[in-house]
This record gives C-alpha cells, structure tokens and sequence, in this order.
C-alpha cells in the first residue's frame, strides 16, 4: 500500500481577475521508502500540489475537491490544529531556498530544536544534543561550532544542509524536497543530493522530490510524474521514462528530453526547443492543454480533453497518441 495517495486533487486560488486552476484533477502516489519525482516547467502546479498536501496554501487558495490519503488518513478532511501536529512530524518539507526559509536571527541551535521540543517534548538541553547529532548525520564538518551560527555565516550548501537536517529530526514519514538544490553550484548539488539518497536509505524515509531537472530526477527517482498545466501527463517508473526502448511516452515528456545539452551532440547542431510557453491559468486552451505546442496535435486534440490513462502496466499517460510509431506532424 502506498504512503501518499493524492487522487483527482482540485487546488484553486480566487483572484480579482477569477479562479486559478493551479492544480486540476492531479493524481500520483508515493511508495514507502521509495522516491516520486515530479518534473514539469515553472507554472506547472507542481509545488502547489504538494504544498496542497499539508495545507501551506496562501490565504486565497483552497483545496477545491479530491483526496489526499497520507498513512491511511485523508488529510483533505483534517483540520489546521491537527495539521500542525503532522508538519514537520510526519511530514517534513525541505524549501527551495534556505536563506529565506531560515529565519536569520535565530542560531543554527535554536531553529534546529523546535521540532524535538514541540513534537517530542524534549527539554531544550536534550533538543541541543539531538541537534548536534542530526549536523553530523547531514555531514557538517564541526558540528558543535556550528549549532552557535547564523544562516548568513553559513554557506550555500552548508545551509542546505542545515534545512535538511531540521526536516529529518523527527524521522519524517514523507519528505517533500522542492527544488532543494536550485540555487547551489553543481559540486554542491551533487554532494546535496548523494546525501539525500544516502539518508533514504538510512531511514526508510520516502521523497517526494520535486524539480525541472530532468538530470537529477534521473538520479534520484524511483518513480517520476510529468506535470503541465495542473495536470500529471505521464507516470511511470524511472527507467520507463528514460529508457530508449519504450514505445510510448507523452510528446511534452518527448520534448523535454530531446531539449538536454548531451556530450556527444555535434557543436553546430541547435538543440531542439518546445515552441510557445506555459499557457495563463486563467486562459487555458480547450481541449489539450498541450496541444498549442505540440508538434503531433490534430483537431481532436484541440477540441477534446484526453483523459489520463494506463497504456502499459504502470505507466500512464494523458495523450489520443501514446504511442510514438503512429504520430505524425500535425
């Protein structure tokens, strides 16, 4: 049984300009112990659709309708007292920039013993010890120094670091990881992410990993979910998704692959783009929501909404031609 269902999630925001579909019908599920990727472009739903799993919505969205079955519950139903008891216990969230999810006038110490003191009661002299312990598990070289800084005399990494560690104190169920390692250079993301993996492991924590990084959810997911428009368009394992062998894929999956810089591509080759950009939530096209973008879309797709369907044991897609073969240029 998986940990995380999320089924048909309706996430809305009320506007001046109207309703903002952010999340619109999104479904996918999370195995214990195992990692769910979500790619997509910026605009794509998809941190709302997980910040939509433990309510962290601004004060004009709601969750519309749908199911968000964590660990048996439906937490769609319970209410913000007793979400305040699941955040940061159960589920833990690592933000996508640690400068501003720290707080900067609290030490390292301070921000770090909060979850040992208010969800397992620790007194603060027993949380300063815990926090110690958890700066050596992330791998933070002098860990006892460190516990007496500031965010801002810490480095990028070392603060990433740090984030992770406060979501793992309390042996979170499901991490939520949104683009933990954006604003790091290449050498710390990758130790960022070798960490993460390794810490997986360690503690049978399943991840919801969220990114537009088609290179890290190669290495870091189980499973993977491709999202546009509010919408999951493909979901499979990952090896289905980046195998050369499959025979069907999403074209919005096709295009974002075929658009990764490779070794061997010739120097005077162009890579090859998707045209036009993430249409306005407020001005969504008709029938496919892909369509104005893609290369293989006839009337029908124009016209009519395909539903998201299994193709093949375990691997779904939202496409009237799944199938690469059968395509042509629409």
């Amino acid at each position: 049984m998986a940990l995380l269902e999320v089924n048909n999630l309706h996430t809305y925001f009320e506007t001046k300009r109207g309703i903002v579909k952010a999340v619109n019908g999104v479904t996918y599920s999370v195995e214990s112990g195992k990692t769910l990727g979500i790619v997509g472009e910026s605009g794509s739903g998809k941190s709302v659709s997980a910040m939509s799993i433990i309510k962290l919505l601004d004060g004009n969205g709601y969750i519309d309708k749908g199911e968000i079955i964590f660990n048996g519950q439906n937490l769609k139903d319970v209410p913000i007292s007793e979400m305040n008891k699941i955040r940061g216990n159960d589920i833990s969230v690592i933000f996508q920039e640690p400068m501003t999810s720290l707080n900067p006038v609290f030490t390292v110490e301070r921000q770090i013993s909060e979850p040992f003191m208010i969800h397992q009661g620790m007194s603060k002299k027993e949380a300063a010890k815990k926090v110690v312990e958890m700066l050596s598990l992330v791998k933070i070289p002098n860990p006892e120094a460190v516990t007496k800084q500031y965010p801002h005399q810490l480095s990028g990494g070392m603060r990433q670091r740090v984030m992770i560690a406060m979501a793992l104190a309390c042996k979170p169920k499901l991490l939520i990881a949104d683009e933990p390692t954006t604003a790091l250079d290449v050498t710390i993301q990758a130790q960022i992410l070798k960490l993460m993996n390794e810490l997986k492991e360690e503690t049978g924590t399943s991840i919801l990993f969220i990114t537009h990084d088609l290179g890290v959810i190669n290495e870091m997911a189980d499973d993977v979910a491709v999202m546009y428009c509010g919408q999951v368009v493909e979901k499979a394992e990952v090896n289905k998704i980046f195998g050369n062998g499959s025979i069907y894929s999403h074209p919005y999956t096709e295009g974002l692959m075929i658009s990764i810089p490779r070794l061997d591509t010739p120097a005077d080759e162009r890579l090859e783009a998707i045209p036009g950009a993430v249409p306005h939530p407020l001005n969504l096209p008709k029938g496919c929501k892909f369509a104005p973008r893609c290369k293989y879309a006839t009337e029908k797709c124009r016209e009519e909404q395909p539903d998201l369907v299994e193709i093949e044991k375990g691997h779904h897609i939202r496409c009237f031609y799944p199938k690469k073969g059968v395509r042509s240029n629409g």
